[in-house]
């Protein structure tokens, strides 16, 4: 298993606008980056350190004691060059020969979810950003789900979670998020072995963030940055992908420092195909926005 580091709460009437960088390196608290250099960057964190937020220290919980039975995919693989796939639809960028990535950032709106078919069932859904290797995923994003008893009663719900592959997803179970809520994610790695996490609730003011390393052995190649809308195994078998209607990834980037910026519609577009069917479809909007569309029955 790898570890969690946590950072203290700020004080009361803490403004990051005004902070010094190792104010918010103790609370764990991105950096503004340079306006001068990427001012793009610059007017986002800006937007999101302006406004109001609560600052909460993160609790985690093992997936599978909420959730019986999921199961994560593990990595994209950069083999990945084709637009379709069976478990995976959104966007990749892949690092060209010597260069790698460490952070990647996005933005989505939590999707409410539905049963695509009639019938008892679980069918789950997982909305990431992510920085990829050949054997490792560093993730964070929200986990939708939905379940029909025998009688045809619906519960359903979300959490905000994170992964570092082969190490199942865990919740951030004090962190809420509801569906119709706007979240922005970000990771950072510190080293192939350091990820420093972000998770702000633009909705509820909400922000929390964390250090985690991996299991032992997994070392990040950071070589691809990905945004992704995943339909989870569950107990051995491939259940279908929930109704969602739509999602947005936007402000969609990710590099290396601020000397190397990639978008997410430079690279690879992926449709989720399941039995022959496009049960979601991936369309770039703008450089930094993608739309996937759930288009199964």
């Amino acid at each position: 298993m790898g570890s969690i580091k946590t950072y203290p709460l700020p004080p009361d009437g803490f403004d990051p606008r005004t902070a010094q960088p190792r104010e918010l390196r103790r609370y764990g608290l991105p950096q503004r980056p340079d306006a001068a250099i990427r001012p793009e960057l610059a007017a986002r964190w800006d937007k999101i350190f302006s406004g109001k937020l609560t600052y909460i220290v993160p609790s985690f919980q093992p997936i599978e004691e909420l959730l019986p039975g999921i199961e994560p995919r593990g990595p994209l693989g950069p083999e990945l060059v084709t637009v379709t796939h069976p478990f995976w639809s959104g966007c990749v960028v892949h690092a060209t020969p010597g260069q790698t990535f460490n952070w990647v950032q996005g933005e989505w709106t939590v999707p409410d979810v539905g049963p695509p078919i009639s019938g008892q069932g679980n069918w789950y859904s997982f909305a990431w950003i992510g920085i990829d290797g050949t054997a490792d995923v560093t993730q964070i994003g929200t986990v939708q789900y939905v379940s029909a008893d025998a009688s045809g009663k619906l519960s359903k719900g979300c959490y905000a979670v994170y992964e570092w592959w082969p190490q199942s997803w865990t919740v951030i179970n004090n962190f809420p998020v509801s569906f119709g809520d706007t979240v922005i994610g970000l990771i950072c790695l510190q080293s192939p072995t350091d990820a420093y996490v972000n998770l702000v609730n633009l909705t509820m003011g909400l922000r929390t963030g964390f250090d985690i390393t991996p299991p032992a052995g997994t070392i990040s190649a950071e070589n691809q940055i990905e945004w992704v809308f995943e339909r989870p195994g569950m107990g051995g078998e491939s259940p279908q992908l929930p109704k969602f209607g739509e999602i947005y990834f936007d402000a969609a980037m990710g590099g290396h420092g601020l000397d190397y910026l990639a978008n997410a519609c430079t690279d690879t577009v992926i449709n989720m195909v399941q039995n022959n069917v496009t049960v979601a479809t991936t369309a770039v909007e703008t450089p930094t926005l993608i739309k996937i569309a759930y288009t199964g029955n």
